[in-house]
């Protein structure tokens, strides 16, 4: 059977993820946020399991038939209709206002935009496959400050902005020391500068007079 049923704890488990907008013990709902990160993840190569997986659900609980068909119906609802038809109609009884139909220009242009980004995101993850090796190797030798260095750099000379938690994950330190770091760093660059102007002043007034 493909059927499954949710035992109570399985219930308040997936209650906790914040991916999910309301759970039985024979359905899921997804919040629409979720169906959406799901279709950009999904266009640019990445399956279904390991979507959900990387968004905090259990594939054990939740069971791969039922996956596979949450994705056949988003990608056909998509195909269809773009964003609006991933929105979940019965959400409305939450009390919620309904936002306003979009016009077909205003749909087309949405469209237009995400296949950009989309596009943009696939030549982000091909340059991005290079420079996490290049951190992963660069970073086994590095203490903490070192690897800070690294991630700040790599983001300055690449554009990645955003990315910032990525990074420090993907290389094991904390952002919080990341963002302190940057800090230091910007107190240290004010000292030196004001240690080389103030090392002008004293050049100059040991440098012997014209006369």
């Amino acid at each position: 059977m493909n059927k499954i049923t949710f035992s109570t704890k399985d219930i308040k488990i997936l209650q906790k993820n914040p991916n999910v907008h309301r759970v039985s013990e024979r359905s899921i709902t997804y919040t629409d946020d979720f169906k959406n990160r799901f279709i950009d993840a999904y266009l640019v190569g990445k399956l279904p399991r390991q979507i959900f997986v990387e968004n905090g659900f259990d594939v054990d609980v939740i069971g791969i038939k039922p996956i596979e068909q949450s994705a056949c119906r988003w990608k056909k609802a998509y195909e269809k209709n773009g964003l609006i038809g991933l929105t979940d109609s019965r959400k409305t009884a939450s009390g919620r206002p309904l936002k306003r139909e979009l016009t077909p220009s205003e749909v087309n242009e949405r469209q237009k935009a995400r296949i950009e980004l989309l596009e943009g995101q696939v030549e982000l993850l091909k340059k991005l496959e290079t420079t996490e090796r290049r951190l992963l190797n660069a970073s086994e030798i590095l203490n903490p400050n070192k690897a800070y260095q690294l991630i700040h750099e790599t983001i300055e000379q690449n554009g990645f902005k955003g990315m910032t938690r990525y990074f420090c994950d993907l290389l094991g330190v904390s952002r919080s020391g990341y963002y302190s770091y940057l800090k230091a760093s910007s107190i240290r660059e004010a000292r030196e500068k004001l240690g080389l102007k103030a090392k002008e002043i004293i050049l100059k007034a040991l440098r012997p007079a014209r006369i």
